[in-house]
């Protein structure tokens, strides 16, 4: 018991352990790749433990890089002291203040060990839509161009209209010397066709599959309603149109379970095996082409 006491004296005079969480950047957008670092101050020589499971509290963090330890690699400082860092990138899936997760980690040196308590941070995570926002931004304009003089002006105006006049007569040349092509915009279904020849080519782009496939149902579903919906998030859209009852109703089943199913493919990095992929893309062609044979509504037809 005596021993006991005195190495867990020896311990605290060897300086102050500390640990303390941090998030770098300070702030970030909704789906912005951050990094934790765990900093733990210790007397030299000391060993650190850490939880075994990553620190990832819920499923609105995604957990990019699992856990990375760094040892300092400089001299103790005058106090006795070094430097263990840990690393995790994740990113967040939900905006507002988040704190960070509550770790305890564990400290032994000389045969003590110690429980510490972690010190925590909050992140400032901020949403990639403005309050209300639920379409694209517009596209910001040029600056308007500063004021000439009467000379000045009357130049540019003469050098626009040769440009132009150089630009109509080499337009016409060009369409003299060949026949306009009528080029005509693929189907749904035979973009879909080259999503399944693509991954019978390569079984091993099934997350870039995934990605075209969830894009091509939401910009055909959009254009048979002749609303545009692109600003949504997956979950979003999907809960929008599953209850649209202008839509057949197993293409907006279909179409709102796809998008579910292929959030981990696209937010949590999971590689869907071939035979999920192919099930996929056969539920999204009958759906597809459920949608081909339905008429579109009064207003989007308009």
């Amino acid at each position: 018991m005596i021993a006991a006491t005195f190495l867990l004296l020896a311990l605290g005079s060897a300086g102050e352990i500390t640990a303390r969480l941090r998030a770098e950047p300070a702030e970030a957008e909704v789906g912005q790749p951050m990094t934790w670092i765990l900093e733990v101050e210790h007397p030299a020589g000391a060993s650190v433990r850490l939880p075994e499971a990553d620190p990832v509290p819920d499923e609105s963090w995604v957990l990019l890089e699992p856990r990375r330890i760094v040892r300092s690699a400089a001299p103790a400082t005058a106090n006795g002291l070094e430097t263990t860092r840990a690393t995790w990138k994740v990113l967040s899936l939900e905006a507002g203040d988040r704190p960070l997760p509550a770790l305890s980690i564990q400290v032994e040196s000389e045969g003590v060990s110690r429980s510490i308590d972690v010190q925590s941070s909050t992140i400032a995570v901020r949403s990639a839509l403005q309050d209300g926002e639920n379409a694209p931004r517009p596209i910001r304009g040029f600056h308007a161009a500063p004021e000439r003089t009467a000379g000045g002006r009357l130049g540019l105006v003469l050098g626009a209209l040769a440009l132009l006049a150089a630009g109509l007569g080499l337009l016409l040349r060009r369409r003299a010397r060949r026949k306009p092509r009528v080029v005509v915009a693929p189907t749904p279904l035979a973009r879909l066709a080259e999503l399944e020849r693509q991954i019978t080519e390569d079984p091993e782009s099934g997350r870039g599959t995934i990605y075209a496939l969830t894009r091509l149902l939401r910009e055909t579903t959009d254009r048979f309603l002749g609303e545009e919906r692109a600003a949504l998030v997956d979950g979003e859209w999907a809960a929008l149109r599953e209850i649209d009852e202008r839509l057949p109703l197993g293409a907006r089943t279909t179409f709102a379970q796809i998008l579910r199913d292929a959030e981990r493919s696209k937010y949590a990095l999971h590689a869907p095996t071939r035979f999920a992929l192919e099930a996929l893309l056969a539920d999204a062609r009958n759906a597809l082409a459920a949608l081909a044979e339905a008429s579109p509504p009064m207003e989007a037809a308009a």
